[in-house]
């Protein structure tokens, strides 16, 4: 099983989960990576954000690195050995066990059972035989089956909201198909849309 990690950009903590899934499941603002190469690759991981995250989190804290190259082999190697969260969402199936020990606030409770359903319907139930997979409903419209390239580089959106979050994958995965991204993104596919269709009319990105 590939762990991934996901370090939220405000607090700098570091979390790790079973899924790339599970971990956009937990909220906006986080970059999220399974290996040295996508950490390397995260447009969030400016020199001195890699300086402060290790900080952070290191028990003897560091003045600089030598450049940014050996700052995230010494950051992807700090949290390597991040025990991993388990969710509610690391299975097809919904855990109350799992879900009663988190603790979660009722407002995220009650969001966490209504996504379940929706990740139920896309995701076949293990450990039993016989049961096939569910296939994914194709999505319609103007946006499906095109892909979203970038247009303006830096993320213009306010910092830790949706549509931040969601701008951060169009530059990670640029070009991004857009089913691929409504399966990624944190969000209904309505809100989705909503999104892109926004940063198309101020001509962040465009179709292809």
């Amino acid at each position: 099983m590939e762990k991934v990690y996901a370090i939220d950009l405000k607090t700098k903590v570091v979390k790790a989960y079973v899924s790339k899934y599970v971990a956009n499941q937990q909220g906006n603002g986080s970059a999220i990576f399974s290996n040295l190469e996508e950490l390397a690759e995260n447009r969030n991981m400016s020199t001195s954000n890699i300086l402060d995250i290790y900080n952070h989190n290191a028990d003897k804290p560091v003045n600089r690195f030598a450049d940014k190259k050996t700052g995230i082999k010494r950051l992807f190697n700090l949290v390597a050995d991040t025990p991993i969260t388990h969710t509610y969402w690391d299975s097809g199936e919904y855990n109350p066990k799992v879900f009663s020990h988190t603790k979660l606030p009722k407002m995220f409770a009650k969001r966490a059972k209504q996504e379940m359903e929706l990740y139920k319907e896309k995701v076949p139930t293990t450990g039993r035989k016989g049961v096939k997979k569910v296939s994914e409903p194709k999505l319609r419209g103007k946006f499906a089956g095109k892909s979203i390239t970038v247009i303006e580089k830096e993320n213009p959106r306010r910092e830790g909201t949706r549509a931040w979050h969601n701008y951060n994958l169009f530059l990670e995965h640029d070009p991004l198909p857009y089913e691929k991204f409504v399966e990624l993104a944190d969000c209904s596919s309505g809100a989705c849309r909503e999104d892109l269709d926004h940063d198309i009319k101020k001509g962040r990105v465009k179709l292809v």
